[in-house]
């Protein structure tokens, strides 16, 4: 038989798709959409390596709890299994957390704030307004997009505003990042026809450039780049103290 797969249970979704346009899908597909897109989530790996180096322990739980939470989304939906109890509606929940506070942390990193209990404020805060989000409705793009897009105002503001001097970056790693960062959202964008992405290859190759474009983006910031190098290095400034 071709099986199709039930999405959600009650959630929004009624079937699955492995791509293959109307038709149902093979047992196999289903079986090979589960293992490319559940294990693209591991090129994650460096990136979380480089947060670990430069101790943004916070950054790198929620990184870890991100890459844990989509891989097993993406095995109990195309297999119709739950894991933990949960189905694939409520992994998608938390996947979906996931990986707005991975974007949000990002963001607050980026602002370079010298006062780390401001950054447990707007971290917490953020993950308060995702939770709130995710629990309106998982399956709506506008409840991913809002947190994400908040943060982004707070780092606009932030620099625009707030930022006495201009922030001191690794303006090369920035560059980098960004243009891979563009990649992955046309990848993502590509995916979300998910009845023309044949075992949800846009899908996964949205992990494998966010993946790439994570590592580095968290190496942009001087004040903990410089970590990676002992304390020196990161483009030849000196440090500085000033609180901002």
């Amino acid at each position: 038989q071709s099986p199709v797969r039930v999405w959600g249970e009650g959630m929004g979704r009624s079937t699955f798709s492995c791509g293959a346009g109307n038709r149902p899908c093979e047992a196999w597909e289903l079986q090979a959409t589960a293992v490319i897109t559940a294990s693209s989530n591991t090129l994650m790996l460096p990136a979380l390596i480089v947060a670990h180096k430069q101790g943004l322990r916070w950054e790198v739980a929620f990184g870890c709890f991100g890459v844990m939470t989509s891989m097993l989304y993406h095995i109990a939906e195309p297999l119709g299994v739950r894991i933990y109890g949960m189905n694939e509606g409520q992994w998608h929940r938390l996947d979906n957390v996931g990986a707005i506070m991975c974007f949000a942390n990002l963001f607050v990193y980026l602002m370079d704030n010298r006062n780390p209990a401001f950054n447990d404020f707007l971290r917490l805060a953020m993950l308060f307004w995702c939770l709130i989000q995710q629990e309106k409705g998982p399956w709506q793009l506008i409840n991913t997009l809002l947190p994400i897009l908040g943060s982004v105002a707070l780092l606009v503001a932030k620099l625009a505003l707030f930022a006495k001097a201009p922030p001191e970056y690794q303006w090369g790693n920035l560059r980098v990042g960004l243009a891979l960062l563009a990649v992955s959202f046309a990848f993502f964008a590509r995916g979300l026809d998910n009845r023309n992405d044949y075992l949800r290859g846009y899908h996964s190759m949205w992990h494998v450039t966010i993946s790439f474009a994570s590592y580095w983006l968290w190496r942009v910031v001087l004040t903990h780049e410089r970590k990676l190098h002992g304390g020196g290095g990161g483009g030849g400034h000196p440090p500085k103290h000033s609180q901002r």
